[in-house]
């Protein structure tokens, strides 16, 4: 088994699909369609027996009521008065009455056989002795001869029981030679009683020609060929007693199964019986398997042929397409080889219009590459830009301190000139640069970021002389939580000078903070200045880009982006002429200090 797998792995995609498709192919072919056809073959034996003992049974029904009509004629007939007289009558008879009485007698028979041509003789025997018959096949004579059949019967005496009240019928038997044919009948024979004196007068046989049962069997068959099907009929003894070949009249059926070589039947023919009620008669038809499957193995050989040649079809395809998935394959991994060289400009080559997954993964491997190649260049651009970052820093060290030492010399100046105004407003510029120079892009309370604000928006209310107020609302629930420092402050700048700026006096400028829902804070930044146009919020809150000096909004937006990514909401509600209400939704960060 492991060599198995070793070997296995060693092969290529494409022939390991090949291989797979070929066994599931070969399993399909062998094992399930040799089941299927097995119980498909034993589906229809069983359905086809089934119809066929239907039919069989009906046959067996046509020759039960075909006998029935023949019994109750002649039932009929032998209760018929008139005849039961002329029966009588011969035993009364004498010399000078008895062609009157014969002839009476014979008009009864000739008028009851002339609308039934398959009925060959009748013989009636008197309880003298005395019998008379008349023959189809003999000459109309006065004394008519008796078959050879009838007297046999007459001596065994098989109608004198009492079922012969009942009537009896008995199987077929030879009757005569005419010329070069030979006749057999089956016979029908009861007494003849005179009810009125209830007295039995006679006793009646009539015989039916053989041909009625073998029509009757004939018609039932399926094919005329009889290799396929015939159907023939024993007595309660076994003893065939119709067949397609007269030959086999009188034989037993197991002298018929032995000169026909019947004994494999079971594995090549299907034989169903059935039995004749009234009679105890036997009905065998016998199917030749090999006619009745030959449509279904027509159909097998038609499947076959067609599973082989779809089969072809289809491993040709599976190659084809293999081929063409090891080749993309390849061109992926000859890539990558060139990646791993140094080469990260190296691509795998698509055919337009494909959209099948190795495509896709060749697509998406060049959509890596091209992303891993802006990376790298972001990566050193970010680096350069690092470099001169570290340049300014260091020129810059030297301002802040500059910076300070001159304001606070200034300041003191002030306060010796009794300026206090201008001294207050250079602590709170002092303040607001110590505030932005330290803690660059760090983490504040809400607290701390108030008191900032409170301070840039003195200044800029005394630069602008005293045109707009102002006025901050916070919780104090939230005055603990934790933001991103002058965070929001380019919206308060934005309102300052694009809303009140130009507004002579009355200007407002609200400040609102408090908490959205138990995990957002909201904070809203209001004023009644000149607001903006709809082309102006499109153009800034939706494609982010820069109608004017809104850089500073800009930069808010990047770094919302940037410190809580899908997890923030700024709604704008503005109006040109009446003023704009910017509110932001962000996390709310209590723990963080």
């Amino acid at each position: 088994m492991k060599k198995l797998l070793r070997m296995w792995r060693r092969q290529t995609f494409a022939r390991q699909l090949t291989l797979v498709f070929l066994s599931v192919f070969l399993f399909q072919l062998i094992i399930v369609q040799g089941i299927s056809s097995f119980y498909m073959k034993q589906f229809m034996k069983e359905r086809i027996e089934e119809s066929y003992q239907n039919a069989l049974k009906q046959t067996t029904l046509n020759l039960e009521a075909s006998l029935s009509g023949y019994k109750n004629a002649i039932d009929e007939l032998f209760r018929n008065t008139d005849f039961v007289l002329a029966v009588n009558a011969l035993n009364t008879m004498d010399a000078d009455n008895e062609w009157k009485v014969k002839t009476n007698l014979d008009s009864y028979m000739k008028d009851f056989m002339t609308y039934r041509s398959e009925i060959r003789s009748m013989t009636i025997q008197t309880e003298s002795g005395l019998q008379y018959g008349y023959d189809r096949q003999e000459l109309e004579l006065l004394n008519p001869k008796i078959s050879e059949l009838h007297r046999n019967y007459f001596e065994s005496g098989i109608f004198e029981e009492n079922q012969g009240l009942r009537g009896k019928w008995v199987p077929t038997a030879y009757l005569d030679r005419k010329g070069t044919r030979e006749y057999y009948v089956f016979s029908y024979g009861k007494q003849v009683v005179e009810w009125y004196a209830n007295r039995q007068v006679g006793i009646g046989i009539v015989s039916i020609e053989e041909s009625v049962l073998s029509d009757i069997c004939e018609n039932a068959q399926i094919n005329d060929d009889r290799n396929a099907n015939y159907i023939m009929l024993v007595d309660e003894e076994g003893r065939i007693i119709s067949h397609y070949n007269k030959k086999m009249l009188g034989k037993s059926l197991q002298e018929y199964i032995e000169e026909r070589g019947l004994n494999d039947l079971d594995n090549s023919n299907m034989i169903l019986k059935e039995t004749v009620t009234s009679t105890g008669w036997k009905m065998i038809s016998v199917l030749d398997e090999d006619y009745v499957y030959s449509r279904l193995y027509e159909i097998q050989r038609i499947v076959f042929l067609f599973s082989v040649t779809l089969a072809v079809i289809v491993l040709f395809l599976i190659l084809y397409v293999s081929k063409k998935m090891s080749k993309y394959i390849s061109d992926i991994v000859v890539a990558m080889n060139k990646v791993q060289g140094g080469k990260l400009n190296a691509k795998v080559g698509i055919r337009q219009g494909e959209k099948n997954e190795i495509s896709l993964i060749a697509s998406h491997f060049n959509i890596m590459m091209e992303t891993v190649n802006n990376q790298m260049e972001t990566i050193r651009e970010s680096g350069q830009r690092e470099k001169e970052a570290e340049l300014r820093a260091l020129e810059a060290q030297i301002n802040p301190h500059f910076i300070y030492n001159t304001l606070d010399s200034i300041n003191w100046l002030a306060i010796e000139n009794d300026q206090k105004e201008i001294s207050g407003m250079l602590g709170k510029f002092a303040q607001i640069l110590r505030y932005q120079i330290q803690k660059s892009n760090k983490i504040v309370s809400i607290e701390e970021e108030l008191i900032y604000l409170e301070q840039y928006l003195y200044l800029q209310k005394v630069r602008f002389m005293d045109n707009f107020e102002y006025v901050i609302e916070c919780h104090n629930t939230v005055k603990s939580c934790s933001i991103h420092k002058m965070i929001f402050q380019p919206f308060i700048e934005n309102a300052v000078f694009h809303g009140v700026a130009d507004v002579d006096y009355g200007g407002l400028i609200k400040i609102q903070i408090g908490e959205e829902d138990e995990k957002h804070l909201y904070f809203t930044v209001s004023d009644n200045g000149q607001g903006m146009t709809e082309e102006q919020k499109r153009l800034i809150f939706v494609e982010r880009k820069n109608p004017g000096n809104s850089i500073g909004v800009l930069n808010v937006l990047a770094r919302l982006d940037l410190y809580y990514g899908m997890d923030y909401e700024v709604k704008v509600e503005s109006e040109s002429g009446n003023g704009t209400i910017i509110k932001a939704i962000i996390p709310k960060r209590c723990s963080e200090k």
